[in-house]
C-alpha cells in the first residue's frame, strides 16, 4: 500500500546563514562573510536512500499459538500491561504470533512476568519472505525480572509473517505480560512542493500549538506573517522592523509559543538590536492574528562584540517547560574563546524559566552551575560556536543542537532526555570531529553527525524532530538529511538536494514538514512517498518493477525438536 502523505517537519531553524564561511585557518583570526545563495530557482530534488521509522504495534492483528494450550493466550497481544499469559510450566516453552500477510517490522518487545528474578534464556525467531523461520536474537542466561521489557531492534527492518519466541531456560513458570510487534514505515522519493511565496528573507516556519492551523513565518528583517489554508494574511502578525538590525547574520531570528499560549496569549522572540541579542515577550491583541508591537517586555540581552554569531535559536522543552536558548560566541577574530569562558553567556546553551511570573525570568534550581563561583547560572551547556535550529524530540525529551562550524566542518550534537546539563560540546578545542587545539581536554561531548564544507556546503541549519528523526539542512547547497539513532549508533540519510538556499526546517501543528527558502522568499512543504506494503506479493511486485532483486531461500531449524 503506497500513499502520499503530508509529513511536515518544522525546521526550527531561524536561519543559519548566521555562520561564517570565509575564514582564515588560524583560530585567532576569522574573516566573516554572509553566505550568498547561488541560485533563486528550485532544482528538481534528487530522490535518495529510503528512511525507515517505527510504526505502530500490530501484534493484535496476528494469531497467537503456544506450546502450552492454557487459556488467556489473547492476553499476550491485547495491549493491556495488567493482563498476562503463563504456560504454568517450566522451560522449554514457545509461543508464536502469525500474520495473514507479510509486514515490514522494525522492533519486537517482550514484557516479562516472573515471580522470582534470575537468569533466563530466550530466543526470538522471525518467519520472513523466504517462507522459513530463522533465529534473530538470543538472550543467553540473561537476568530478567517481573515487568522488564526485552527490546529487540530489527535493523534493517524485515518483512515477516511470524514472530516465534522460544524460552530455553526459566527461573519459574514461563509467561509474558505482552508481546509487541512494531511495523516500520519507509519514506522515499522526497519532494519540495511550494506552499506559498512572497515572503521577504524567511528564516523560520512554526506553529503556536493552539489548534488554529496557522503557520507563522518569520522574516529576517523583523516581521512575522501568518500562512493559513495556502494564503498569506495581508496584515503582519508582528512588525518590529523598527528595532531589529538586519541583515547578514543579524535580524529577527525566532518566535516560540509556550504551552500556555491559548490561555495567556503571549509569545517570545529573539532578534538583534544594534549591539546586542534580545529575548523579549509580546502579547497578542484581541484579534488572534495580530500581536501588539508596543507590548514588548525585554527579558534578556546579550551584548554582541561583532555582527556575527549572535545566536538566537530558541525552543521550549516538552518535559520541564523551560526556555532553551542557543547563544553564539560573538564572532569576530577575538571571541573564539568565549564558548569556554564560564562568566559570559556567549557560545552557550541557556536554560531559563520565563513562565514562572518572576521578572524578568527565574533560574531553575536544577541548572548545573547555580551557586558555582565564576559561572553564569543561566548556562545549561557550553562549548558551542553558533547553535541554530535547536529542536526537541517531543516524544522523548531529547535535544538536537546543530552547531555552525568554522574553517572545516559542520556538526549536530545530541543531548539525552535525562541530561542534568553541564555538557561541554568542545568548541573551540574541537570543530566537528577534528581537534583544533588542546586535544586532550577531558569530558567533552562529541557530535553525532559531521559534514565537510566541500561541494558547495557551508553551514548547518536546524530542524525538526519527527518520529525521533532529526531533519536538518545545509544553508548554501540545500542538502536535507534525516538523522536517526539506532541503539548505540547513528545514521544520517540524505533525503534530497533541494537546489536552493534553505534557511530552516519546521513543522505545523499536525506534523507536516516545511522548509524556508531564504533567497526565493518561498515556503516549501517536504512530502515523502510513504511505502508500507501489506503483503510480500505486493512488495515483490514493487521491487521487480523498480529493478530491485528479491532474494528468497531456506534455512535449517536450529532449535532442534521445538516447533520452528
Amino acid at each position: 500500500m503506497i500513499q502520499r502523505l503530508t509529513f511536515t517537519l518544522v525546521f526550527f531553524t531561524g536561519f543559519l546563514l548566521l555562520v561564517t564561511f570565509g575564514r582564515t585557518a588560524g583560530a585567532q583570526s576569522e574573516t566573516e562573510a554572509t553566505p550568498a545563495p547561488q541560485t533563486e530557482t528550485v532544482a528538481t530534488p534528487t530522490p535518495q536512500t529510503r528512511l525507515t521509522v517505527q510504526g505502530e504495534n500490530i501484534a493484535s492483528i496476528g494469531t497467537v499459538d503456544a506450546s502450552a494450550k492454557n487459556p488467556y493466550l489473547e492476553n499476550l497481544h491485547d495491549g493491556d500491561i495488567t493482563t498476562m499469559w503463563t504456560a504454568q510450566a517450566f522451560a522449554p516453552q514457545w509461543l508464536s504470533i502469525e500474520f495473514d500477510e507479510f509486514h515490514l517490522v522494525s522492533k519486537v518487545e517482550l514484557v516479562v512476568t516472573q515471580n522470582e528474578a534470575g537468569l533466563t534464556t530466550h530466543e526470538l525467531w522471525l518467519g520472513d519472505d523466504s517462507h522459513t523461520t530463522t533465529p534473530y536474537k538470543r538472550f543467553d542466561k540473561f537476568h530478567t525480572e517481573d515487568g522488564q521489557v526485552l527490546e529487540v531492534i530489527i535493523d534493517p527492518p524485515r518483512r515477516i509473517n511470524r514472530v516465534y519466541v522460544l524460552t530455553r531456560q526459566s527461573k519459574g513458570w514461563v509467561g509474558w505480560y505482552e508481546v509487541r510487534v512494531f511495523n516500520a514505515i519507509e519514506f522515499s522519493e522526497w519532494e519540495l512542493n511550494e506552499a506559498a511565496s512572497g515572503f521577504e528573507l524567511p528564516v523560520q516556519a512554526t506553529h503556536a500549538g493552539d489548534g488554529s492551523g496557522r503557520l507563522f513565518v518569520v522574516e529576517h528583517k523583523g516581521r512575522i506573517r501568518i500562512l493559513k489554508d495556502g494564503a498569506i494574511n495581508d496584515e503582519h502578525f508582528l512588525d518590529i522592523s523598527d528595532r531589529v538590525k538586519c541583515c547578514g547574520e543579524q535580524g529577527l531570528y525566532n518566535v516560540v509559543f509556550p504551552p500556555t499560549y491559548t490561555d495567556d496569549r503571549h509569545f517570545y522572540v529573539s532578534y538583534t538590536s544594534p549591539d546586542e541579542t534580545v529575548i523579549s515577550r509580546f502579547m497578542t491583541t484581541s484579534d488572534p492574528d495580530i500581536a501588539d508591537p508596543d507590548s514588548e517586555e525585554v527579558l534578556l540581552t546579550i551584548p554582541q562584540p561583532h555582527p556575527s554569531h549572535n545566536g538566537g535559536s530558541m525552543s521550549f522543552s516538552p518535559t520541564d517547560g523551560y526556555l532553551y536558548i542557543g547563544s553564539g560566541d560573538g564572532g569576530g577574530g577575538g571571541n573564539w574563546l568565549n564558548p569556554q569562558v564560564p562568566g559570559n553567556l556567549m557560545g552557550k546553551l541557556l536554560r531559563i524559566d520565563v513562565e514562572s511570573g518572576v521578572n524578568p525570568y527565574a533560574i531553575p534550581d536544577s541548572n548545573p552551575f547555580v551557586g558555582v563561583e565564576g559561572y553564569r547560572p543561566e548556562i545549561w551547556a557550553m562549548g558551542l560556536r553558533n547553535p541554530w535550529g535547536i529542536a526537541f524530540d517531543r516524544q522523548t525529551g531529547a535535544l538536537y543542537i546543530p552547531d555552525a562550524g568554522g574553517v572545516k566542518k559542520e556538526e549536530v550534537n545530541f543531548q539525552e532526555a535525562d541530561s542534568v546539563g553541564g555538557e561541554n560540546y568542545g568548541y573551540s578545542f574541537w570543530e566537528g570531529n577534528d581537534c583544533s587545539w588542546a586535544c586532550n581536554v577531558d569530558r567533552l561531548a562529541y557530535p553525532v553527525s559531521v559534514y565537510d564544507h566541500g561541494q558547495g556546503k557551508c553551514v548547518v541549519v536546524g530542524g525538526a524532530v519527527i518520529s525521533s528523526i532529526f531533519v536538518y539542512a545545509d544553508f548554501c547547497k540545500g542538502s536535507i538529511w534525516g538523522l536517526q539513532r539506532k541503539r548505540d549508533s547513528w545514521q544520517s540519510t540524505l533525503l534530497m538536494e533541494a537546489g536552493t538556499a534553505i534557511s530552516s526546517i519546521g513543522t505545523d501543528e499536525t506534523g507536516n514538514l516545511y522548509a524556508t527558502g531564504y533567497a526565493t522568499g518561498k515556503v516549501f512543504q517536504l512530502v515523502p512517498e510513504v511505502n508500507a506494503p501489506d503483503s510480500f506479493d505486493e512488495y515483490k511486485a514493487e521491487s521487480e518493477e523498480s529493478g530491485e532483486e528479491v532474494v528468497t531461500g531456506t534455512s535449517e531449524n536450529a532449535a532442534g525438536d521445538e516447533k520452528p
